[in-house]
């Protein structure tokens, strides 16, 4: 049986704060996301987030974009393996997201 610290191969990891290299890539990503949600975000500051192994890594990050209210987003970026020079993509997005939502895998 797995253990939480230790997920299965291919599965998504358990949820971590933001720190700075999820900053860094939502930044990379945010006018994307602010295209594909057809809104401009007040605020874009990750939360938290999960990762998932495949041939690359599959991020699940939590933003929060608004400062007046709960708002909050789901983004899942993937960054390719490093010998492939594949740039970090936005794959997908979920809006209409408050703080107390789960950050499960979505968008495949």
């Amino acid at each position: 049986m797995p253990r939480d610290d230790c997920p299965l191969a291919g599965g998504p990891g358990g949820i971590k704060p933001a720190d700075d290299i999820i900053r860094k890539i939502c930044e990379q990503v945010r006018s994307d996301a602010e295209q594909k949600a057809d809104s401009s975000f007040e605020v874009f500051e990750p939360v938290s987030y999960r990762t998932q192994v495949v041939a690359g890594t599959n991020f699940f990050v939590k933003v929060k974009v608004s400062s007046t209210d709960d708002s909050h987003i789901h983004l899942r970026v993937f960054r390719g393996l490093p010998h492939t020079g594949c740039a970090i993509e936005l794959s997908a997005l979920l809006t209409d997201k408050t703080s107390t939502c789960k950050l499960e895998p979505f968008g495949y």
